[in-house]
């Protein structure tokens, strides 16, 4: 599995949280009697709470050499971009300016 960006994986777990679902977030590792943890919560009991339900799991390892991006919202055509304009705007702006 590869790593994707920081601000990529905290938009992945906010969007889980604002949709009701849950997140983890930390180093994965094994403790001293064999069972995994996120941090301090141990994994194993999380997902027994949600025993006979069908769920969808998500995994992310987060690259920890690629900076955080600020993401923007274009208040023309809404779209999210990093940067300072839109690269969609922008290059519709080009089009319509013959260049």
């Amino acid at each position: 599995m590869s790593s994707i960006p920081r601000a990529s994986a905290l938009k992945l777990a906010s969007a889980a949280h604002d949709m009701g679902a849950e997140a983890l977030r930390g180093t994965l590792e094994q403790n001293e009697s064999g069972r995994w943890a996120v941090g301090y919560i141990e994994v194993e009991s999380w997902l027994s709470r949600h025993a006979g339900q069908e769920l969808v799991l998500a995994v992310a390892a987060i690259d920890r050499e690629t900076p955080m991006a600020y993401m923007r919202t274009c208040r023309t055509c809404g779209n999210e971009h990093e940067g300072r304009t839109c690269p969609h705007c922008e290059a519709v702006r080009r089009r319509l300016r013959g260049g």
